[in-house]
């Protein structure tokens, strides 16, 4: 068998075991992070009763009939992303414009609508810019997992060959690979799978991942206010996610190994709706609730991998010999639903000195779903175990944002806030880590609660001038998995331990907020 191999390019069809998606996919395009002005983002992002901010048009779009004004704003973020495990660690620092926004005041001189406000706003909702590097031992080896996997499959739809059918068509992806690495065995040519024998070494795993990419938000509002007493808003949402993902799983022998590496770009798109509304009874109190409709997004991602092994030492078939297998590009494209989302907010204004807001925000992360693209001639769910999954796995989470302001003089404020994000995850789920993944790679993370430490300064030079500074600290512990543990029936007894490292993340922005009035 050559071991230098290639797939046939005039691929048509895409069976569903090639399908490069699933419950940690859709996930990783659900979740938003803290966002938006430099005001707003010191004092914790609560701003859903408040508005009179472009960050709180994208949490209650009622925020926009408080204006009294026309206004533009710009945004700009530089950031350092920090990933500990052990004694690994790895940065990468960001200078990007995240915000972006501009309000117009439309006054109709009537005293039941006084004005219909229109406004159009940019935010980045997620950055995926990350590097992540971790070494460990192990209790499993991802060989042991993949012959786990491999079970039932018959080894001649594994071969890979200049003169044999795309196996990549039919079957998964990580046995092909395997199989023709030499890292799994048929017993007694049958279509149970033994892994190599390593004579009982435990390896030297190793993770390293690159991550780039971005979730944008575009926000087209108009909102009015009714009698002074009642503000309500509408908004339409327009998503752009790019993501692109290289990482390298290796296990190192004593006198061997080998590297699986992966390749994945994904693009899309998705629409949206926010409704809001915000009511004061009385001046020094404000009320607010808005509702965020579940994204539909459409999705086209490239994949492609590769196992580059040398591990002739254990292997015993004299026609091993060391080197690449690797596949093809592939494309898929998948449509996502995410969850909807409820806000409810309150805040005090006490005259023209303090201000202070609570938001309370609700996402039931278990009703995300996959769907096939609607026209695409597929037969039959292909996306329907991923779903039963999703909705087994996941649980709604609650977001919890808080802040305040106190302004010195008329021209200088000082601010303070604090933002907790509960992870998703059904608590069982996550004390398994037996994450169902799809394609080849195998790393994932189980992500721990967020915390949002923040403060800042703004500055009024003038009526149509102001300045605004903020400092953002985030934290989180995730769980980082080589790959995923295995359980006997019922998750009752573990089988394949993943041994998952404890992976702390910390960013640390600093943003500047520029504003005129008019």
């Amino acid at each position: 068998m050559n071991k230098f191999t290639y797939l046939v390019s005039t691929l048509l069809i895409i069976s569903s075991s090639l399908l490069a998606q699933g419950e940690v996919d859709a996930l990783r395009f659900s979740r938003e992070g803290l966002y938006g002005t430099a005001r707003a983002m010191s004092m914790g992002g609560a701003f859903g009763a408040l508005g009179g901010d472009q960050s709180a048009l994208a949490i209650n779009p009622a925020g926009i009939g408080v204006y009294r004004s026309s206004e533009v704003v710009g945004t700009f973020n530089l950031s350092n992303n920090q990933s500990v495990v052990g004694d690994q660690t790895a940065n990468k620092s960001r200078f990007d414009m995240d915000n972006l926004g501009f309000v117009g005041y439309f006054p109709l001189r009537n005293d039941a609508i006084p004005v219909i406000n229109f406004g159009f706003t940019y935010n980045k909702l997620q950055s995926f810019d990350r590097n992540i590097s971790a070494i460990g031992t192990p209790n499993s080896s991802l060989i042991d997992y993949i012959a786990d996997r491999s079970a039932g499959i018959d080894p001649t739809n594994l071969m890979m060959g200049d003169d044999l059918p795309d196996p990549f068509n039919t079957q998964p992806w990580l046995p092909v690979l395997a199989y023709n690495s030499y890292l799994i065995t048929p017993v007694n040519g049958g279509d149970r799978y033994d892994p190599v024998n390593t004579g009982g070494e435990r390896a030297i795993n190793e993770i390293r991942m690159n991550e780039r990419g971005h979730i944008d938000n575009y926000d087209f509002t108009v909102g009015t206010t009714l009698g002074n007493v009642i503000n309500l808003g509408f908004a339409l949402s327009i998503k752009d996610i790019s993501y692109n993902l290289t990482s390298d799983y290796l296990e190192d022998y004593n006198s061997g190994g080998y590297t699986l590496t992966n390749w994945l770009t994904t693009s899309g798109a998705g629409v949206s709706a926010k409704f809001g509304a915000i009511y004061r009874p009385v001046n020094e109190l404000r009320l607010g609730l808005a509702y965020h409709t579940p994204t539909w997004y459409a999705f086209t991602e490239t994949y492609e991998a590769e196992i580059d092994d040398d591990m002739g030492a254990y292997v015993n078939n004299p026609d091993y010999k060391p080197g690449q297998t690797y596949s093809a590009r592939f494309t898929n494209d998948y449509d996502l639903k995410t969850p909807g989302k409820l806000v409810a907010s309150i805040a005090t204004v006490l005259g023209s000195r303090f201000i202070a807001s609570l938001d309370y925000e609700l996402t039931d992360y278990s009703s995300m779903k996959l769907m096939v693209p609607s026209g695409a001639n597929e037969e039959g769910d292909w996306y329907e175990i991923d779903n039963e999954y999703i909705a087994m796995d996941f649980r709604p989470a609650t977001t919890i944002r808080a802040g305040m302001e106190y302004r010195f003089t008329q021209q200088f404020s000082g601010r303070l806030g604090y933002a907790w994000m509960q992870n998703p995850y059904d608590t069982t789920f996550r004390e398994s880590g037996d994450a169902a993944i799809a394609g080849s790679n195998t790393i994932y993370r189980m992500e721990g609660d967020t915390q949002y430490f923040t403060g800042g300064l703004g500055y009024r030079f003038n009526r149509n001038f102001f300045l605004d500074f903020a400092l953002v600290y985030e934290t989180r512990t995730d769980d980082l998995y080589p790959f995923p543990n295995l359980y006997t029936a019922n998750r009752g007894q573990l089988v394949i331990d993943a041994t998952p490292f404890e992976l702390k993340n910390s960013n640390v922005k600093g943003l500047i907020t520029l504003g005129y009035k008019f």
